[in-house]
């Protein structure tokens, strides 16, 4: 059945700009859903900083994203602000899409003269390497008492192991996984004797982890990412620089799709010892996509993104880590490319983010009569 065209208010953080010059994974996801939208021949307002770039309208709160302004994390009131001024315009939209977590439930809670869905991207659980942790857990308990008083609200969350873990009474309209544009990610047949790995740098991402085994087994190793922060700058001089060496090396942050085709493409192996449930990792669907295989700890969507035994190996322990290793030539390259095209592309991504628009447009006057 043919649908109408849909008039869709995207509510992205203000964090960064959208799309991301480099790190920022939530906005980076918001953009591919608004512009494969806009080709659809939807009409799509994006609400982000004034620094965002769209095919479509922009409407902006602020001049530039909030880390370029200076804004310190926790602190970013502009996000309500954000919320506050997309729902002004609730008349314009036949449905309005958030990405902003916490605020999100206040102001859907009190304006459902529109339908509304938001995506959740942040866990509601801290990871176990966190400092803070004990400190940190009554913010985690506070949200879940904030979701628990809207369980008519609909939500989508971006693995099943994400709806598995969260704690809260939320009503799941779908799981959807991200996607890629799987054109920008040149397949590689071969690769070479190098492995990678790429992500935030981060206790809970692994990265001491693997610095450390590469020169155990005399592997040769890149790794790349982001440091994001005070606490990563420490963690980087203490526990991954003094493993530093012509074998292992840190090369910064990778920004462009282009430059990550280039270094999963090149490589082995991904390798990728989580050390917390993560709710979705695309750095391993980019890999894939390269025909380059992933190592990984069963943790969070690991087990829904790598195919175990036939575009990598996802394990339990650091020794069958290990192990994987020196069996990673078993893998087909040609099979992990083609997992990518067939599971994450941004028009699987898409075409299930319409689906939810249109059914929930469907039945919004009895969401919000019970």
């Amino acid at each position: 059945m043919k649908h109408k065209k849909l008039r869709i208010a995207q509510v992205s953080p203000l964090w960064y700009r959208v799309p991301p010059k480099g790190y920022g994974g939530t906005e980076l996801i918001v953009s591919r859903i608004t512009e494969e939208l806009i080709k659809r021949g939807h009409e799509v307002t994006l609400f982000a900083s004034g620094d965002s770039k769209t095919r479509g309208k922009l409407v902006s709160v602020v001049e530039s994203n909030l880390f370029e302004l200076g804004v310190p994390w926790l602190y970013g009131t502009q996000n309500i602000v954000n919320l506050m001024d997309a729902y002004s315009y609730y008349r314009k939209f036949d449905i309005i899409h958030t990405h902003i977590d916490v605020h999100d439930v206040v102001v859907r809670h009190y304006n459902l003269q529109t339908p509304s869905v938001a995506t959740l991207h942040n866990p509601f659980w801290p990871n176990p390497n966190d400092i803070k942790k004990g400190k940190r857990w009554h913010t985690f308990n506070g949200r879940v008492m904030l979701y628990d008083r809207s369980p008519r609200l609909p939500y989508v969350a971006i693995s099943n192991s994400y709806r598995k873990l969260c704690p809260a009474k939320i009503n799941f309209a779908a799981v959807i996984h991200h996607g890629i544009d799987i054109k920008k990610f040149s397949f590689n047949p071969t690769g070479s004797d190098k492995f990678v790995w790429l992500g935030r740098i981060s206790p809970a991402k692994g990265v001491h982890i693997v610095a450390k085994m590469a020169n155990k087994l005399g592997l040769k190793l890149l790794i790349a990412g982001k440091i994001v922060n005070p606490e990563a700058e420490n963690f980087f001089k203490t526990d991954i620089r003094p493993h530093l060496n012509r074998r292992v090396k840190f090369i910064g942050e990778i920004k462009s799709d282009k430059e990550k085709s280039q270094f999963f493409g090149d490589a082995k192996a991904f390798l990728y010892p989580l050390q917390w449930q993560e709710p979705f990792g695309i750095t391993m669907i980019e890999s894939q996509a390269c025909g380059t295989p992933v190592i990984a700890l069963k943790k969070g969507s690991v087990p829904e993104i790598v195919k175990h035994k036939k575009t990598g190996f996802v394990v339990d322990t650091l020794d069958e880590f290990k192990e994987s290793i020196k069996n990673i030539d078993i893998i087909d390259r040609r099979s992990c490319r083609q997992w990518a095209e067939d599971k994450f592309t941004i028009k699987n991504m898409v075409d299930k983010y319409e689906a939810v628009y249109y059914d929930l447009i469907k039945r919004w006057p009895q969401i919000i009569k019970n």
